[in-house]
């Protein structure tokens, strides 16, 4: 084992340098008394002998030194020679210094903190056994439970398949009653994850079958939350929509599937009789692969049940699943769209670190450069090159690694704020942390960084041009070289600011595209509250009547004025839709049925929320059960079945067993229902007082002139004092579920704006300090030539030239790389060209503009220097 012995030497060396040197000392005191005792048996007196022995071993340093060199720890110590070096040389130049250091670690910290949200989201691994495995199938949200079996028989490439939607659940505690998510999955869905329990168990075979008891499945964050971590949770019984239901499993830290929203996951009830197994679509389906298929046969798979599918059902054209199936893998569905902008950000903020790297080299090049005659001194001395730019390596490293803390620190203390500004959906943020991943991989980019700063330094060191420079040719040259090193960094400066800026631009000119449109509502002013009853103990009658007292006493709130019920919230929520049948119109029947969204609404509903009536009526307080059933439809629903006619009297009705007609009183102006962008679907608004099974969750639209949270407050007392067990799910404003809607141009605005800012900063201190150093190594020759005549505008003219210089370079290449890479952003525009020239010629503008005006100072001053001042300093 002496490769461990030589190992724990060496560690002893580095970490116990002190002990070693005592050691040392012993060593060579023991030889010296050694050798006085042998000139004393010579017959040298002994104080003499003692004498000569001093002497000849207190001059041995290269005896010493060549023990130290055997401990293999002189690199290590010649290292930290070169930190605390490094360290007084900042500490001599604090302002350098300190712009440098903010500089870089603006750049590290932007990079890090992204960095940490991408590895978060995009690579590390889900809690789920093998992921790579799982799929999932095409048409979100919009699977029967007789499709989920149908095609659990017939598929061959698949082992299993799961399937789950999302329900909010009231629970009931001893301090009143409060809104879960709840995912309602089939009984394979935790055995498709290949998710195990932190306790108990999870679903068996057959609980998501009728007769059965009902179970739950607790997230942790509800058994700490609402359950007081309780250890012998398993077996209690818990209330959830007024039914006791056993919980039988608690999930790990850290699960989540789908998201980190959900509470808890019950048992679908998949019965062959119930309407809900036969009805609309609401369940999202996944399976994993069996073990050694490949993509071509697991597409072949998907292809043939989508043929199973046409031959066993009919589907209308609005939702024909047998078109286009596919599957994609579970992080691409679980991230969505969030994925490209994440990247866009990243990358981003990569270009933003170039550019602190490009000053930060221009700065350490500059420093270094004014420093060749102390490197000459010391290569005079006998340090080698290897020496000197081990030197200034380590220097260059010293900086990137107190910028990278710098950094580090701004991303760690930032980062909530920084999560909580991206356009992540489905509540993904709760899921994204910093490890210790991102913090190793803090310290690696700022040593790469090091490496990459110091490289110019270095190159000029190995050709030469930083060794042995004296005179003042030498000096003349070496300027020369540095300056073309100069000029490449502000170029590649300014390009990388043309693509932020251009970027950032592109976004401003989308988000007001969006923000002009119409929506067909006025979202100022009013507010919205999601109120649940439970599903059970809560009779049909009891439930109408609970959802109207809150309504009319919402209504007298003192600054409301309007106050009104709909089941699904413009803008914010998708689903409630369904085929519609014409009367009268043979050709819209079946397969060509018009589909539309379904919208029960109460009186007062479209003066509340501003939506225009363009003919006919709105829904009345007349028109209640046992009436005359009547709806409204939209503006393009009434373009596209009855063009150029009144729809008044018109008649509809809904496929199946719901036979009664429905009697067209009014069209409603086009309302952004599902979305901000996108065509305006069809809806159908129907009176909710003639819905013979009204829904248990409605979402409260309230006219208020007073502050949202004092109405919020007030409803939520309402709702209290009306029945306990009403429970208030959410509150937003209109203008909120606006503003989420376009959460991700904004926010990517928002923070390409704020790169494009930091870089147009950036650029500006690149070009002054180059412009600025240029003319302190330039005084003498321009205080000479302005002795032999030149006009200080001449001065002026061509300093602001030479520095500009580079700028319209980098701007021009920028421009290209920005056209080049136009087509990748397209995704994220709305209404504006990827190459849109205006944006182009304002971001070419701006950098030229900061150009000028950095190098306007440095060169103002140059065009003042008193030309006898500057030779008589020479």
């Amino acid at each position: 084992m002496r490769w461990l012995d030589a190992v724990r030497f060496r560690l002893r060396a580095i970490f116990r340098p002190a002990a070693m040197e005592r050691e040392l000392d012993q060593e060579f005191a023991f030889h010296l008394e050694m050798e006085t005792e042998k000139l004393v048996r010579q017959g040298i007196n002994p104080v003499a002998a003692a004498d000569l022995a001093r002497r000849r071993f207190d001059g041995a340093v290269r005896p010493r030194q060549l023990a130290r060199d055997s401990w293999g720890s002189g690199w290590v110590r010649d290292f930290g020679n070169d930190v605390r070096h490094a360290v007084r040389q900042f500490r001599r130049r604090p302002a350098f210094s300190a712009l440098g250091v903010l500089t870089l670690a603006l750049g590290l910290g932007a990079t890090i903190g992204l960095y940490g949200v991408v590895r978060s989201l995009l690579l590390r691994p889900l809690p789920v056994a093998d992921e790579a495995s799982l799929r999932v199938f095409w048409s979100d949200y919009n699977w029967r439970g007789v499709e989920f079996d149908f095609l659990q028989e017939r598929t061959k490439a698949f082992g299993r398949l799961a399937a789950y939607s999302s329900d909010g659940v009231t629970f009931r505690s001893e301090a009143g009653s409060i809104v879960l998510t709840d995912g309602v999955t089939s009984a394979e869905f935790f055995d498709v994850l290949g998710a195990r329990p932190l306790m108990g168990r999870t679903f068996r075979a057959g609980e998501d079958r009728p007769g059965t008891e009902p179970v739950t499945v607790v997230s942790y964050s509800m058994w700490q939350r609402e359950l007081g971590a309780d250890s012998a949770v398993i077996g209690r019984r818990i209330v959830l929509n007024g039914q006791p239901v056993t919980v039988i499993g608690v999930m790990p830290r850290g699960f989540f599937f789908p998201s980190p929203d959900f509470d808890l996951w019950t048992p679908l009830n998949l019965d062959p009789a119930s309407d809900q197994y036969q009805g609309n679509g609401w369940l999202v389906l996944f399976g994993r692969v069996r073990p050694g298929l490949g993509p071509e046969r697991v597409a072949d798979d998907v292809t043939a049940m989508a043929r199973s599918l046409g031959q066993r059902f009919t589907y209308p054209a609005a939702w024909d699943k047998t078109k286009d199936p596919f599957v994609r893998p579970v992080r691409d569905y679980l991230v969505g769209d969030v994925k490209p902008a994440l990247l866009l950000l990243l990358g981003a903020g990569a270009l933003l670190l170039l550019m602190a790297c490009a000053n930060v080299a221009a700065l350490v090049l500059a420093r270094t450069t004014d420093r060749s005659q102390e490197i000459s001194l010391r290569a005079a001395l006998g340090a080698g090159r290897g020496r000197l730019a081990r030197q200034i390596v380590a220097e260059s490293l010293t900086f990137s690694v107190v910028a990278g803390a710098v950094g580090l620190g701004i991303a760690v203390f930032g980062f909530d704020v920084l999560v909580g500004s991206l356009p992540l959906k489905n509540n993904l943020a709760a899921a994204t942390t910093l490890d210790w991943t991102v913090y190793a991989a803090a310290f690696g980019l700022a040593a790469v960084v090091g490496l990459l700063v110091a490289a110019a330094p270095v190159r000029d060191l190995l050709s030469g041009r930083l060794h042995g420079v004296t005179g003042s040719r030498g000096a003349a040259g070496l300027t020369r070289g540095t300056g073309r090193v100069h000029s490449v960094l502000v170029a590649g400066e300014a390009g990388v600011a043309v693509l932020l800026v251009v970027g950032a631009l592109l976004l401003i000119r989308s988000v007001s595209g969006l923000l002009s449109l119409d929506l067909g509502f006025r979202p100022a002013g009013v507010v919205a509250v999601d109120v649940l009853v439970p599903s059970d103990g809560f009779p049909v009658g009891q439930r109408t009547q609970a959802f109207q007292t809150v309504r009319d006493r919402a209504a007298a709130i003192p600054g409301v004025t309007g106050a009104a019920w709909i089941g699904r919230l413009p803008v914010r929520d998708d689903g409630g839709q369904g085929t519609v049948a014409i009367e009268g119109q043979p050709d819209l029947q079946g397969t060509n049925a018009p589909n539309a969204l379904w919208r029960p609404v109460s009186p007062d509903y479209f003066r509340t929320l501003g939506i225009p009536i363009v003919d006919g009526r709105a829904i009345e307080p007349g028109d209640r059960a046992g009436a005359l059933r009547v709806g409204l439809v939209s503006r393009a629903f009434a373009a596209r079945v009855w063009p150029g006619q009144s729809p008044i009297g018109r008649r509809v009705r809904f496929p199946g067993g719901d036979t009664v007609a429905i009697s067209v009183v009014g069209v409603a102006g086009d309302v952004r229902s599902t979305g901000v962008t996108g065509a305006n679907p069809f809806v159908l608004y129907l009176a909710d007082a003639q819905d013979a099974d009204p829904p248990f969750g409605k979402a409260l639209v309230l006219r208020a002139g007073g502050p949202p949270g004092a109405v919020f407050a007030a409803v939520r007392r309402i709702a209290a004092e009306v029945d306990p067990r009403l429970a208030i799910a959410r509150t937003t404003t209109m203008e909120q579920v606006v503003e989420t809607a376009l959460a991700q141009p904004l926010q990517l605005r928002f923070f390409l704006t704020l790169f494009a800012a930091l870089a147009l900063v950036l650029g500006v201190v690149g070009i002054y300090s180059v412009v600025a150093y240029s003319v302190s190594r330039r005084q003498t020759e321009l205080g000479l030539r302005m002795a032999l005549g030149a006009a200080p505008r001449q001065v002026l003219r061509q300093i602001i030239g030479e520095g500009v210089a580079p700028v319209v370079v980098g701007t021009g290449l920028g421009l290209v790389a920005a056209v080049a890479l136009a087509r990748g952003a397209s995704r994220f525009l709305y209404g504006v060209s990827p190459a849109d020239p205006v944006s182009m010629g304002a971001a070419a503008l701006a950098l030229l503009t900061a150009g000028v005006a950095a190098a306007a100072l440095p060169a103002w001053r140059a065009s003042r220097v008193n030309p006898t001042e500057s030779l008589r300093a020479e």
